[in-house]
């Protein structure tokens, strides 16, 4: 058939596709408007919350903050606290330290809205082993047009090996001391502090989550099959006319349940292919929406000596 042909046969048939489709209305149930409760709390740090309310599905712009509720906070089902509402930051701020091993509810009250309320706990750290590099294989490749990198072999191994709290999260870090020259000697001036990229192989990347936290997440599929540990090469970007790599650091969280199921639900709704089916976002809010969870915190550091 001649290309003229193909053609409008083709033009013939999307022409006839187009004519037969009908806009079709479908009237989705409106949901009773809830307050939504977004709080991740750790250990030293009292306890906040964002509050706001919930929208219809195509609703758009942010949405609307809640400011008159009252807001509690009870330890071991006894009030430790009210919340209060900091009104430059827009969110309801504590002043009590929070503790592990301790069992925090949050219960929310505002006029015309269900009572909104959650339960979660700190979890008891998992620590990390002391950090392994392969020195040997340290190397320092391209970056950009000015700077460099240290790309820095690293084996983060938690220190019991993942058994019932299979839940964690990893961020890293680093420090770059800023040299300037003084009679034609470089001498050190300040210091500042900046986030590491990684590599690592295939497998363990597919089982690394993006979430809004400043935290990688961890699946925990990545356990299975007897692993112990995430292997990655840290990348450290620094210039070197002016710059050094002084520190690296390793944020290593342990999360409690809560917080690792609503994190989980976040990044696998981001990573949704078309036409399937996106996951329901993991909700711990009784009589609303959202996420009270707590996690534990480690930091790990390590000079840098190359």
């Amino acid at each position: 058939m001649k290309p003229e042909l193909i053609r409008l046969s083709v033009i013939l048939v999307l022409t006839w596709l187009i004519s037969c489709a009908r806009e079709i209305q479908i009237d989705l149930p409106e949901e009773p408007e809830k307050i939504v409760a977004v709080s991740h709390f750790t250990t030293g740090e009292p306890i906040r919350t964002r509050l706001t309310l919930s929208r219809p599905t195509y609703a758009a712009g942010q949405p609307e903050v809640l400011e008159n509720a009252s807001v509690s906070v009870f330890r071991d089902d006894q009030l430790l606290e009210n919340l209060v509402f900091d009104k430059d930051l827009k969110y309801w701020q504590g002043q009590i330290p929070a503790e592990n091993g301790v069992d925090y509810r949050l219960y929310v009250q505002a006029d015309g809205l269900p009572d909104a309320s959650s339960a979660s706990s700190i979890p008891e750290q998992v620590s990390l082993m002391p950090l392994q590099v392969d020195w040997a294989n340290i190397r320092i490749v391209g970056w950009d047009s000015l700077r460099q990198a240290l790309r820095l072999p690293l084996v983060l191994k938690p220190s019991v090996m993942p058994g019932q709290n299979r839940f964690f999260a990893f961020a890293l870090k680093h420090e770059i001391e800023v040299f300037k020259v003084v009679n034609g000697q470089q001498v050190p001036d300040y210091f500042y502090e900046g986030s590491s990229a990684f590599l690592t192989d295939g497998p363990t990347l597919a089982l690394l989550h993006n979430i809004p936290e400043p935290v990688i997440l961890v699946d925990e599929k990545f356990w299975d099959d007897d692993r112990d540990a995430i292997r990655l090469d840290a990348l450290i970007p620094f210039n070197p006319e002016t710059e050094k790599p002084r520190r690296i650091l390793i944020e290593w969280r342990t999360l409690s349940g809560e917080f690792y199921r609503y994190h989980l639900s976040l990044a696998r709704q981001g990573n949704n292919l078309p036409l399937s089916d996106p996951d329901a976002v993991y909700n711990n809010i009784v009589g609303g929406y959202g996420n009270f969870s707590g996690y534990s915190v480690d930091i790990e550091a390590l000079d840098l000596q190359f």
